[in-house]
């Protein structure tokens, strides 16, 4: 059975299939969602940067800034930044001249290191998101010194993450109560 939303029954909770109201009506985030602590948070490991750990969470889309903020730089230990770089394009795979890819990965690091800087993209592994991507894993191998990583952010939404049953917490474990996850 696949409900309203587009997903099957199996990915939603049993209430989330039986909403008050017509069937038919049309689906609505405000009315066919629950907000509840999320169950998906960690640490993952990105097997193509040299084994490295990445913290992860899923959050509610109306989760108040100050508290992401919060938990990114108390809580994960990341440096406050000194500016935000916001990479965005259509997800789109695209060619890229090697003489501007080389340009625009060496650029976008070298102004992100030295300034301090969070690179923010749509977070994930296609068009310009995959250049930045590519650009900050070359330079986390070439480069082990701590201050001169570069905090990439992805911020991607939960249905285009790939195997992302895999990212949430068995019961039994703890939720974390920041913000909150929309089911």
């Amino acid at each position: 059975m696949v409900c309203v939303c587009g997903h099957t029954a199996e990915q939603h909770l049993q209430e989330a299939m039986h909403p008050p109201g017509p069937l038919a009506q049309k689906w609505d985030p405000k009315i066919h969602t629950q907000e509840r602590p999320t169950d998906a948070f960690g640490d993952m490991v990105c097997s193509d940067l040299s084994e490295k750990q990445s913290k992860y969470v899923r959050l509610s889309d109306n989760t108040p800034p100050g508290t992401i903020y919060e938990l990114m730089t108390q809580h994960w230990g990341l440096r406050e930044p000194n500016l935000l770089i916001s990479v965005t394009g259509g997800a789109k795979d695209f060619t890229m001249k090697p003489r501007l890819r080389s340009v625009f990965r060496r650029g976008l690091v070298k102004v992100a290191q030295t300034t301090g800087a969070w690179v923010i993209t749509g977070g994930t592994h296609t068009g310009v998101m995959k250049e930045v991507g590519q650009a900050v894993r070359d330079s986390s191998l070439s480069s082990r010194c701590r201050e001169s990583r570069v905090v990439t952010v992805g911020v991607a939404t939960w249905g285009a993450i790939h195997n992302r049953h895999s990212l949430v917490r068995p019961p039994h474990c703890s939720a974390l109560v920041y913000g909150g996850v929309k089911n």
